[in-house]
């Protein structure tokens, strides 16, 4: 009789003592979420505004706007148009050597659109692509392939997205947009501060130096592995409207897929 109690009450003061971990232990799980969301970046109340270099703008006089619409004929052209994400400048700087390219697409009978890079005279095809376009309006993201050209470091592009409304019409009439990129080398102070931040305060730190392209693109990623994240697309809603391309801020972000030639 002594032994059964001896041996029950062993049992109760195992238990007992395994309580705080068991509650450690549930308390643990439950906070992952939340560390996870710190591992990105510590919460911040700081608006994230693009600043644009001080740079020269582009040598070319063509404009930035939407030409030509995709619509049927008892449907008047959707709204916003087809939109080039960039700043102000019409110039966007990059870091990498095959940089990422945002553009806004309405709702339209398009299906595909071309993307097309030139030299800073224009005389020169660097790359050319054909890609899908989504069925509903969206930022449609457009990566140069591993196949593509690099850009080389201190020179402008000129790029353009078409979006073809007519295949055996070719591109003439079709909605297109226009911008610039250079590729500039980032500095030692850059350079450190990237590697030392959390990934979700690698876009203000791009933002705040002035390389537009690495703005949206760590902003992208970031939204695409996280997408419960309300900050991240906050921070992105905010960069688009500090450059005044708040029609298309709050439009879904989509990856475009190239097509095979």
């Amino acid at each position: 009789m002594t032994c059964k109690k001896s041996s029950r009450y062993q049992t109760i003061l195992s238990l007992t003592l395994l309580m705080p971990c068991l509650t450690l232990f549930g308390l643990s799980a439950q906070a992952t979420p939340a560390a996870n969301q710190a591992t990105i970046a510590p919460p911040s109340k700081i608006s994230l505004k693009f600043k644009v270099p001080k740079r020269g703008a582009p040598t070319s006089t063509a404009g930035g706007a939407s030409r030509g619409s995709c619509v049927t004929a008892n449907k008047p052209p959707s709204k916003p148009a087809l939109t080039a994400l960039k700043p102000s400048t019409r110039l966007g700087l990059t870091v990498a050597e095959r940089p990422s390219f945002f553009v806004y697409v309405p709702q339209s009978l398009a299906r595909t659109a071309v993307f097309l890079l030139l030299s800073d005279d224009d005389t020169e095809v660097v790359y050319e692509a054909t890609f899908a376009l989504p069925s509903t309006a969206g930022v449609v993201r457009f990566d140069l392939p591993n196949n593509a050209p690099s850009l080389q470091v201190g020179k402008q592009y000129h790029w353009y997205i078409t979006t073809v409304c007519n295949t055996t019409a070719g591109l003439s009439g079709s909605p297109t947009v226009e911008g610039w990129v250079e590729r500039i080398v980032p500095d030692v102070t850059l350079t450190k501060a990237l590697q030392k931040t959390l990934p979700g305060n690698r876009p203000n730190l791009y933002a705040e130096a002035g390389i537009w392209h690495e703005t949206l693109t760590t902003l992208a990623d970031l939204q695409q592995q996280y997408p419960q994240n309300t900050r991240l697309l906050q921070d992105w809603r905010e960069v688009l409207q500090s450059v005044g391309l708040d029609a298309v801020a709050a439009a879904p972000l989509i990856t475009a897929n190239t097509m095979k030639p």
